[in-house]
């Protein structure tokens, strides 16, 4: 498609879907080939490009010619900004299950009981405490465990991989499956 063709399109689009259409078809591998940039966890490069695709209609129904940008250069824009907003909140949603997982209750049973409580508290909480430390400790590899520590301690997920000289997806990957190996352990916090 030509630039006058694309442009009669792209005036066009606003009263005909098949307009519309033509544009998304014409555009597409340029959406996937965003999408190969990107990384979703859990998700497939199709919901990226259903991401893309949404940015690349939002794109053809807000154009504006007089702005002396090229319809590609904005699409490719609004294709990119749809898809990190994905990405981010995909982040986002798993950081907050993963926090749920990991609150300041189970922190607290990772730490030995007080010695404020009065006896029967120390007996629950220890009780609690060695059984969170034995799942943990069974469940999760060395390298699992420590990054868990690390990460209960407040360090980010860049401090942790520097520490242990890997990447940030490993960390990432590592905070992952302990969340799934350790899920169960939310259940059994109120024995």
């Amino acid at each position: 498609m030509n630039i006058i063709e694309e442009q009669e399109l792209l005036n066009s689009a606003k009263k005909s879907e098949l307009a519309v259409e033509t544009l998304l078809n014409s555009y597409k591998p340029l959406v996937s080939k965003i999408a190969r940039q990107y990384f979703l966890v859990g998700g497939e490069i199709d919901d990226l490009v259903q991401e893309g695709m949404i940015g690349l209609y939002k794109a053809i129904q807000t154009y504006d010619e007089s702005k002396n940008a090229s319809f590609k250069t904005f699409a490719s824009l609004c294709i990119k900004r749809r898809m990190q907003t994905a990405v981010k909140k995909q982040f986002t949603i798993k950081s907050s299950v993963f926090n749920e997982l990991f609150d300041d209750e189970m922190l607290d049973y990772m730490e030995p009981p007080s010695e404020k409580e009065n006896p029967e508290e120390k007996a629950i909480s220890k009780e609690k405490y060695e059984y969170m430390n034995k799942e943990i400790k069974t469940k999760l590899s060395d390298f699992e465990y420590e990054v868990l520590k690390k990460y209960l301690g407040g360090l980010s997920y860049v401090d942790i991989a520097k520490e242990y000289n890997v990447s940030k997806k490993s960390v990432d990957n590592a905070l992952f499956r302990i969340r799934g190996k350790l899920t169960h352990l939310l259940d059994d916090t109120n024995y």
